[in-house]
């Protein structure tokens, strides 16, 4: 047994496109992560899991996966199996821990509600764990929540429990809106109100919830994010949020449509929180994955992953109240510092930097003193010098632009139409102004993925990107100089398997 893991590990661990510091699936098939809970000190993530992808089954499972730090998983069996049930196999949902046995089925039991889709409708459905969250049992056969007449889409149900009204709030991704719904036992559900939204396609994966601004209890607003379509935006498929009021049965958008991401790669984000984050912050992870080209990238025993895991913080910017991201501060911690170089300037045509640095799995973390940045300065991640490969990270200090691009990557035309339609090969850009003079970015690169942090996340940037293996350099370029304050590298430790 032990001799099959360490041989598993070893094998996983070698794989060429196997995050090291991500969570995947053992085999086969990943995709939407589901609402996390915390009990006794373990975070339980569940997520969707197609075990028969590559045999061209269909359905999807709830997986399970647990950790302590939000870094190192462990994969648990199935909690909601497919193939198991008369009303279809499990989609989307959340789990809500019932303190209070409001539903029935014990203090503290674990209940989820469940999209099931038959082959008409799509309706919801009630499921419960009294064993800490590692088995689930379905409560009778109906659909606690039906599809209303002439509704294709009413699926991926989030609840949270509202203390000022002292019920559940049930909100119901609706095709162009989100039903909102009120509970007092998580079985009977009364409609309340509805939040529309034409401009975004199809939205799914709602999620609300409260935050401090800038930590201050005594100031604070809901959030309702969305996952949705930003085509009309010049956008891909990514989360928006709204900032706003929710009285218990409406919420009431103050600001216009913001983007929790500028990348292509990170859909049905899920939040959670704990008993120690006092409302100033909530975790968040997202699957890295875009339904463009998700069944085309390739792969070799498994396809798709998780995000790494951020706290999402309210904060007072120039630009006014943003929803920000930042990486779990336990990850870098997990890291080994390869490499450490301190305050110089670095002019176009010097040695590179970094040329001594050989790594897949790693993390780079400067601050870059703006005023002695000229015209452009950037990365090549993944740099495979002679093979051509990289990612290129650019910043543009004539329209403070940062830019990313994969055109390079590695495998970037996965078929004719992604290769047409420039889907895959492209660039990707957010204005990103100086903070005090500077400029801060913090990269992860984990063989298949790039995250990009800047300015304590006030941009994020998630992608995937498959190059080859060979493409393990790393390059710090400008066309006239840039001034680094600092500038750290981090790497895996390849003894120490993070996700098992």
């Amino acid at each position: 047994m032990i001799g099959t893991f360490l041989s598993e590990r070893k094998k996983f661990m070698t794989e060429h496109f196997r995050p090291q510091y991500h969570l995947t699936p053992l085999t086969e098939w990943m995709n939407d992560v589901q609402r996390p809970i915390y009990i006794d000190g373990v975070h339980h993530l569940y997520y969707l899991y197609n075990k028969d992808y590559s045999l061209e089954g269909n359905g999807t499972e709830w997986a399970h996966a647990v950790s302590t730090d939000l870094v190192h998983w462990e994969r648990k069996p199935v909690a909601i199996e497919k193939y198991k049930d008369s009303a279809g196999d499990p989609w989307a949902g959340s789990c809500v821990i019932d303190v209070n046995n409001t539903a029935g089925f014990g203090y503290n039991a674990i209940i989820a509600i469940v999209t099931m889709p038959n082959p008409t409708y799509q309706c919801n459905h009630l499921w419960y764990s009294t064993d800490g969250g590692n088995t689930f049992t379905h409560y009778g056969t109906e659909p606690i929540m039906h599809n209303p007449t002439g509704y294709t889409d009413f699926r991926d149900p989030k609840i949270i429990w509202h203390e000022p009204t002292k019920k559940w709030i049930m909100l119901m991704a609706e095709r162009d809106k989100v039903g909102f719904y009120t509970s007092y036992n998580l079985k009977e559900w009364t409609y309340v109100s509805t939040f529309v939204r034409d401009d975004i396609g199809i939205i799914e994966c709602p999620d609300l919830f409260e935050l401090n601004i800038d930590g201050n209890p005594a100031n604070k607003k809901w959030v309702l994010l969305l996952g949705g379509n930003g085509f009309n935006y010049g956008r891909t498929t990514c989360a928006c949020y709204f900032l706003g009021n929710f009285d218990g049965t409406k919420f009431y958008a103050e600001t216009e449509i913001e983007w929790l991401e500028n990348g292509a790669d990170s859909y049905a984000g899920v939040s959670w929180d704990a008993p120690y984050t006092n409302g100033n912050y909530r975790y968040f992870v997202s699957w890295m994955g875009n339904w463009n080209y998700a069944s085309e990238v390739p792969w070799e025993t498994f396809i798709g992953n998780a995000s790494i895991v951020r706290e999402l913080h309210l904060r007072s910017t120039s630009e006014g109240i943003k929803l920000v991201q930042i990486p779990v501060g336990n990850l870098k911690e997990s890291l080994r510092e390869i490499a450490f170089f301190g305050e110089q300037v670095i002019y176009t045509g010097q040695e590179n930097l970094l040329k001594n640095i050989h790594a897949t799995s790693f993390a780079v973390e400067t601050m870059i003193i703006y005023d002695s940045t000229r015209s452009k300065f950037g990365f090549s991640l993944r740099d495979g010098y002679v093979n051509g490969e990289h990612t290129v990270l650019m910043y543009v200090k004539s329209n403070n632009e940062l830019v990313i691009d994969r055109s390079k990557s590695g495998i970037v035309h996965m078929n004719e139409y992604l290769a047409n339609m420039n889907e895959f090969a492209r660039q990707y850009k957010a204005t990103v102004k100086p903070r005090d003079g500077r400029i801060k970015l913090e990269i992860f690169v984990d063989r298949s993925t790039v995250e990009v942090f800047v300015n304590e996340g006030e941009s994020v940037f998630s992608l995937s990107i498959f190059p080859d293996i060979s493409s393990d350099g790393l390059r710090l370029w400008t066309d006239d100089c840039v001034h680094i304050e600092y500038l750290k590298v981090r790497a895996v430790n390849e003894a120490e398997a993070m996700i098992y």
